[in-house]
């Protein structure tokens, strides 16, 4: 029972065990290889399907940092690829042009789908190969956020953030040399995203405590085991340290592997992200660029862990909580932004943002606890003058 906090993330890969919380829980990806040289395990994946055709995607960013690459090595074993750079100037966006851009490429031989990519492509790739029910591997090239082993994609639909359901990819292939060159902008999302666990996991020990929602102490200790290696090695990421950056790496796939073993994000996604949420809808709302993903969750932790501190949550009721100070300091120490100002988060949308992130998603957290203490409003206020002067 629990066998799976013994487990390498390799071994994680196609697993089932009964757990202490009363479930069977199962990780429904075929194969995770994380670190040094493994992006030609590709082949082995391709020797398992025989695939007639594989649609191969990217964008020109990722096709140069490892595309290029795989298409060699898989036309070299003899297989036909159909090649499929989707080009942007700036950030590559999951919308309905990008969308149809691959799927108009699926053809009768098409029998899998390598995405060579992050967040964007990885989203595109999941909903095509939901919809087509061709499998797919994202083969990640930035270790930038958390959804490498989710199974649903965020897209922009008529100019709004739309979450569709998707599926498991067959395969995560996570090199940790291709990932350490990524732009550092990136790493530093990946890590506010992991930083966002911390308060994620208070929010979902929160609701268990005052409403009786199931809770997995299996899924806790595992995202928590990753989050803190992640926090001392630090120094290393900075450094593009290969190590460090595979900790990161595991720790995002970490977190979408523990979202299925609970049955929906409770253990990866809580205030942090709702407020983060907020702050893009609203961005894309006004045609106007937004941060990246976990750019935003870093800065809602400190807000977040701001609340748990000043409604003294670890007192009342023994849950451990993040010191907001501490947090500071960690994104500071990587790199990453600290605060909303510095985010570019405008001081109106910040103080709106902490009184209605909450009606992002019925979901129990910090921000519904303060405002059923009658203190949203003030804490809001006080907030923003913290951030951004009275």
């Amino acid at each position: 029972m629990n066998e799976i906090l013994t487990k390498t993330i390799e071994e994680m890969a196609d697993m089932e065990f009964d757990c202490s919380c009363g479930k069977k829980h199962r990780v429904d990806i075929k194969h995770i290889y994380v670190g040094e040289n493994v992006y030609n395990r590709i082949l082995d994946v391709a020797k398992e399907i025989l695939p007639k055709e594989i649609l191969l995607v990217s964008d020109n960013n990722t096709y140069k940092a490892l595309g290029k690459r795989v298409e060699n090595e898989l036309t070299e074993s003899g297989y036909k690829i159909n090649n499929i750079i989707l080009v942007s100037d700036g950030d590559l966006i999951p919308d309905e042009k990008a969308i149809g851009r691959v799927l108009v490429e699926v053809n009768n031989e098409t029998e899998l789908i390598v995405a060579v990519g992050s967040g964007s492509i990885n989203d595109i790739c999941r909903i095509i190969s939901a919809k087509t029910h061709i499998p797919y591997v994202i083969m990640g090239t930035a270790p930038s956020m958390d959804g490498y082993a989710s199974t649903v994609s965020p897209l922009i639909i008529d100019g709004a953030k739309v979450t569709y359901p998707g599926t498991n990819p067959y395969a995560i292939i996570a090199d940790s040399n291709i990932m350490k060159d990524a732009p550092f902008e990136m790493i530093c999302a990946g890590f506010g995203d992991i930083l966002g666990k911390y308060t994620a996991l208070s929010d979902w020990r929160l609701s268990n405590t005052i409403h009786n929602e199931y809770f997995c102490d299996t899924t806790e200790k595992l995202v928590r085991n990753a989050m803190y290696k992640c926090f001392e090695n630090i120094e290393g990421a900075v450094k593009r340290d290969v190590k460090a950056i595979e900790y990161i790496s595991e720790a995002l796939i970490l977190s979408g592997i523990a979202m299925t073993l609970s049955g929906n994000s409770r253990p990866a996604s809580g205030a942090e992200h709702h407020l983060s949420h907020y702050w893009e809808i609203d961005k894309l709302s006004r045609k106007l660029e937004h941060p990246l993903h976990g750019n935003s969750v870093g800065v809602g932790t400190v807000i977040s862990a701001w609340l748990y501190k000043k409604l003294n949550i670890e007192e009342r009721f023994g849950i451990e909580t993040p010191v907001p100070e501490i947090i500071i300091n960690l994104l500071n120490s990587i790199g990453a932004k600290s605060n909303p100002k510095a985010l570019g988060i405008e001081k109106e949308l910040f103080h709106r943002s902490v009184i209605h992130a909450l009606e992002i998603r019925p979901r129990y957290t910090i921000l519904q606890y303060a405002k059923t203490e009658n203190m949203l409003e003030e804490y809001a206020n006080e907030l923003t003058n913290l951030f951004y002067g009275e």
